[in-house]
C-alpha cells in the first residue's frame, strides 16, 4: 500500500470526510464494545459491517458468548499481548481482529493494523514515529490519511484487474497482495466482469499447482462451448477446489493449420509432435498436473489428469 502519508494534505476535503466517517463508525463500534457482556449475533454483525480489516469476516463463525469472554479478557486482564492473541486464534479469530478492536477502543494508543504484522510492539513503535513525523494527534487521524491514500491506490488496482485476461495474467500477479483490501461489494463487481479463471487465481490464497493442457485434444472436445474452447476450459478449471496456475499449452506441431485460437500467441504455448511426450515431460518438470481427454495409456505415468474432475 502507499508508504508516504506526507503526500496527503490534512486539510484536503477527502481526508476530512474520511476522518468524519471514521469518527461516526467508531461511535457505533465503541457503543457495542462498552456493552460487550450483552453482545449477541446481531451486534456481532454490526461490528463485522463496520470493521475495516478483511479478516473480520471470521467473526461470523464465533459464538457471541465466547466472543464476550474474549473481549472481557482483552479489556480487563493484564496479560502479555501474545497470550491474548493466542486466545483469539484458539477460537479461530484472526489476530488482526484483536488489533482492530484495540484501535477502535483506544486510537490514542493503538494503530489500525493495515499491514502484515509479525511483531505487534514493533509495529506500534513504527506507527508512533510516523504519527510524530506528520504531527497528528492520534491513530484515527493517521488511519484516515493512510486509508484515503489506500482508496486512491485501490482504484488503480481495480482498473488494473479489468485489464487482466488468462493470457496476460502473470503480468498482474502483484494485484493478489491487494485484492483482500477490496470491499465485498467491489469484489463482487470485479468477479462478475473478469474471466472466472483470472478471479480464481487473483483471489486464491491456496498454493498454486501448474497445469499442462493438451491443446489439440481440448480444441476437439465437444463438451466445451464458446468462441474459444480454451477460455471455456479455463473457466471450468476455475471451478475446481485447487488453484491450477500457471497453465501451459502444448499443441501438435501443425496445430496452427488446423485450429484457430488466440492462445497460439500465449507465452507458455509449445509445439511438439507427438505432443504427449512434451505434455507429460513438462508436468513432471514443473511438478504439475495435466488436462486432457487422453488417458495416456501408452505411457507409464501417475501424473494426475484433471480433465476427469471437470463438471460439464
Amino acid at each position: 500500500m502507499p508508504k508516504n502519508s506526507r503526500s496527503t494534505d490534512i486539510y484536503d476535503q477527502s481526508y476530512l470526510e474520511r476522518l468524519k466517517s471514521l469518527e461516526i463508525k467508531r461511535k457505533v463500534i465503541v457503543d457495542i464494545l462498552k456493552n460487550y457482556k450483552n453482545i449477541d449475533r446481531a451486534k456481532v454483525e454490526v461490528l463485522i459491517n463496520n470493521f475495516e480489516h478483511p479478516d473480520s469476516q471470521g467473526l461470523r463463525k464465533i459464538n457471541p458468548i465466547i466472543f464476550s469472554f474474549l473481549l472481557d479478557s482483552l479489556f480487563n486482564i493484564q496479560e502479555n499481548i501474545e497470550i491474548k492473541i493466542a486466545e483469539f486464534e484458539k477460537n479461530r479469530i484472526s489476530r488482526y481482529v484483536l488489533f482492530e478492536i484495540l484501535f477502535w477502543a483506544k486510537p490514542s494508543a493503538y494503530p489500525f493494523p493495515n499491514e502484515r504484522i509479525e511483531n505487534y510492539k514493533a509495529f506500534i513503535s513504527k506507527k508512533r514515529l510516523k504519527l510524530k513525523e506528520i504531527k497528528l494527534e492520534n491513530f484515527l487521524q493517521l488511519y484516515a490519511i493512510e486509508s484515503v491514500e489506500s482508496e486512491n491506490f485501490l482504484k488503480d488496482v481495480k482498473e488494473a484487474i479489468f485489464k487482466v485476461n488468462p493470457e496476460n495474467l502473470e503480468e498482474y500477479l502483484w494485484v493478489k497482495d491487494f485484492v483482500e483490501y477490496l470491499s465485498p461489494i467491489e469484489k463482487s463487481e470485479i468477479k462478475k466482469k473478469v474471466h472466472p479463471y483470472v478471479w480464481k487465481v487473483l483471489s486464491s490464497k491456496e498454493q498454486n499447482i501448474p497445469v499442462i493442457i493438451d491443446g489439440n485434444n481440448v480444441l476437439l472436445a465437444p463438451e466445451l462451448r464458446g468462441p474459444d474452447k480454451i477460455d471455456s476450459l479455463l473457466e471450468h478449471i476455475s471451478r475446481l477446489a485447487p488453484t491450477y496456475f500457471p497453465f501451459y499449452l502444448v499443441f501438435d506441431a501443425n496445430a496452427k493449420y488446423k485450429f484457430r485460437t488466440s492462445y497460439f500467441n500465449y507465452k507458455r504455448t509449445y509445439y511438439h509432435s507427438p505432443a504427449d511426450e512434451l505434455i507429460l515431460g513438462l508436468a513432471k518438470e514443473v511438478k504439475g498436473v495435466v488436462c486432457s481427454k487422453d488417458k495416456f495409456k501408452d505411457y507409464n505415468t501417475d501424473i494426475k489428469n484433471i480433465w476427469y474432475d471437470l463438471k460439464f
